[in-house]
């Protein structure tokens, strides 16, 4: 079997590739990219995803098949990257709240023996509950948010903040599997590929009610 890896430090999109039935290994990119100035985000997903393959094919054999992925999240006020801070996770999440936003992935397969390379982008939509300050505030704490691009993820916690998606689940969750599985055929991956349904947004626990926001009473 050719050999793919995952040029990516996300457990979650390694979950992604899992499900799916790929056999793959990890190898993280030497450092994280950013986005270039001046460009769109639709392109600027793509070619961070693409700074990451070849990073990472520069020291595989030549015959591996190298799959990066990079996600944004783009906000009423432009892209969302990650908190790192509660602070700023406030800021994003109440920017966020009771709107609707998009989450775009951009993907790159690159091939080391020849250089073929293929960039996708998938797009979906997100629209948040109008949730609480004291919803908010306990997400927050928890911690989650603080790596999480736009300050929530959706396969966790942040999932009682969604309201519905637009798309694909796993767009959000951080890899388009099917579309990476495209751009791996159209580099040359000689195998049959498995297909891959979208993820499901059946809860894995009990969904939490959320409060709803109360708005001030006129006079």
């Amino acid at each position: 079997m050719m050999r793919i890896v995952l040029a990516s430090s996300s457990p979650r999109r390694r979950e992604l590739l899992t499900r799916a039935g790929i056999r793959f290994t990890v190898i993280e990119p030497p450092e994280e990219s950013s986005i270039p100035p001046g460009v769109c985000a639709d392109l600027a997903v793509q070619l961070i995803a693409r700074q990451k393959a070849v990073a990472v094919a520069a020291n595989v054999p030549p015959g591996t098949f190298v799959l990066a992925a990079d996600t944004i999240v783009v906000g009423p006020l432009g892209p969302l990257g990650k908190p790192r801070t509660a602070e700023r996770a406030r800021e994003m999440l109440s920017s966020l709240r009771g709107r609707r936003h998009s989450v775009l992935t951009g993907i790159c397969a690159f091939h080391a023996a020849d250089g073929r390379e293929a960039l996708g982008v998938s797009r979906s939509a997100v629209k948040m509950h109008t949730f609480s300050d004291s919803d908010m505030d306990t997400y927050v704490a928890s911690g989650e948010p603080l790596d999480r691009c736009g300050g929530y993820a959706i396969q966790g916690g942040g999932g009682d903040l969604i309201e519905a998606v637009g798309g694909r689940v796993d767009t959000v969750i951080g890899l388009d599997v099917p579309l990476a599985l495209r751009l791996l055929a159209e580099v040359g991956y000689p195998e049959p590929l498995p297909r891959a349904p979208d993820v499901s947004l059946t809860p894995p626990r009990p969904r939490r009610p959320l409060t709803p926001m109360r708005t001030p009473s006129r006079v």
